[in-house]
């Protein structure tokens, strides 16, 4: 079955499937910009960062496609300062990206990803209890998207004719897990949250961390356990951003039966304050979040 097929059997409107596809007709073209490197481009995102020119050539790419589309009445970018209000007469979708997550890896041939989610209220600072769907594409061995709407969490992957195909359908966070994922620097981590490493170190969790959200969680997804990215000590927001990383991952992550805490609250009770609000994340298995709940107090 493919991705249209799937959509139009769980009763999406053709706007929404178009919406979609508006986003997976743009991997080829993001892809071949691999080719040219890595390069910097001599200026900055919103945060500092210096940006990549694979980060802003993919940010170009989907929302030069966003307008063109006509359904996209807000989006949202990591990539940019503010949010951007489409002119459109039709368009009634909110959506944010991460155009290229982890694109700093992209020279080491690491895998990298796009995160979207889309708001049907078409008001992307509405709070992540709006979030409709959101999936993520991971780029890598195969091109994988991991799509979530109210049916639950599915597998695609990419066909060689350009289409995603079917490959698991209603995927499930079991509720423990083997894995954990920790973020951030040791030395800036605060005491509780090094006490909570070191519990899973004693029960033999495996640690597994690339550096880049998309493939890191697309690991605990699929043999569970729990993906961290803390307050710091100089940094007690937390490093990931609620729009563009953490709301997407945590509708996905509920959707297949886990759960996701900024370590008080379900993190899907955010309502962002700022185009970049940040905050600590705990994703993953169901148990293994309650318990980071627990040990945090």
């Amino acid at each position: 079955m493919t991705l249209s097929s799937y959509l139009q059997g769980n009763n999406q409107s053709k706007d929404f499937i178009d919406m979609i596809q508006v986003i997976v007709d743009q991997i080829k073209p993001i892809k071949t910009e691999f080719l040219g490197g890595d390069k910097k481009a001599g200026t900055y995102n919103l945060y500092g960062e210096e940006q990549i020119k694979l980060d802003k050539r993919a940010n170009e790419i989907l929302l030069t496609a966003f307008k063109s589309s006509g359904l996209v009445k807000q989006a949202g970018s990591e990539e940019e300062a503010d949010v951007i209000h489409m002119e459109s007469t039709r368009g009634h979708f909110g959506v944010t990206i991460d155009p290229l997550d982890g694109s700093s890896l992209i020279p080491t041939n690491l895998a990298v990803g796009i995160i979207v989610s889309i708001y049907e209220n078409g008001e992307i600072m509405s709070g992540l209890s709006n979030i409709k769907s959101a999936f993520y594409i991971l780029l890598g061995p195969l091109t994988l998207m991991v799509f979530a709407d109210q049916s639950g969490v599915s597998q695609f992957v990419l066909n060689d004719e350009g289409v995603f195909d079917l490959v698991k359908e209603d995927m499930k966070l079991s509720e423990d897990g083997k894995l954990y994922s920790p973020g951030g620097l040791y030395t800036k981590w605060t005491e509780k949250h090094k006490q909570l490493i070191k519990s899973y170190e004693e029960a033999g969790l495996k640690l597994r961390y690339s550096g880049s959200f998309v493939p890191d969680f697309h690991q605990i997804l699929t043999y569970g356990g729990i993906f961290s990215y803390p307050a710091l000590i100089e940094k007690p927001e937390g490093k990931l951003r609620v729009l563009f990383e953490v709301g997407p991952m945590s509708f996905i992550a509920e959707a297949a039966g886990g759960a996701a805490s900024d370590g008080v609250k379900r993190t899907l009770e955010i309502v962002p304050n700022k185009v970049d609000h940040r905050t600590p994340v705990y994703i993953g298995s169901k148990n293994l979040v309650s318990e980071a709940i627990e040990k945090l107090k």
